[in-house]
């Protein structure tokens, strides 16, 4: 694997974290599978778990957090409010056609 900068292994360590989320993950772990130092690793969860992102589970292992799975209900409302702003425009036309 190349060398990725922090950005990069934070996008990746999330894939990981959300492709082991059942059973979570330790740092040396994510660190393996990110092919990265575990210094790196705990870096990089010390900011996710800063925002939320994460939580342990019943075993001390990270998961992605219901914080970080909430953000995907927030892009679902804003696709359905995108939806309905278009559906008025496209009545406004409609009816302007008519």
């Amino acid at each position: 694997m190349e060398k990725m900068n922090s950005q990069e292994r934070i996008v990746v360590e999330i894939i990981k974290l959300a492709e082991n989320h059942a059973d979570g993950l330790s740092n040396k772990e994510l660190a393996r599978l990110v092919e990265t130092s575990e210094s790196n690793v705990c870096r990089d969860l010390a900011i996710m778990e800063k925002h939320g992102w994460l939580a342990r589970n019943n075993r001390g292992f990270w998961r992605l957090s219901s914080a970080f799975a909430g953000l995907a209900n927030q892009i679902a409302k804003g696709f359905q409010t995108a939806r309905l702003e278009l559906s008025k425009e496209e009545e406004k036309y409609a009816t302007a056609m008519r």
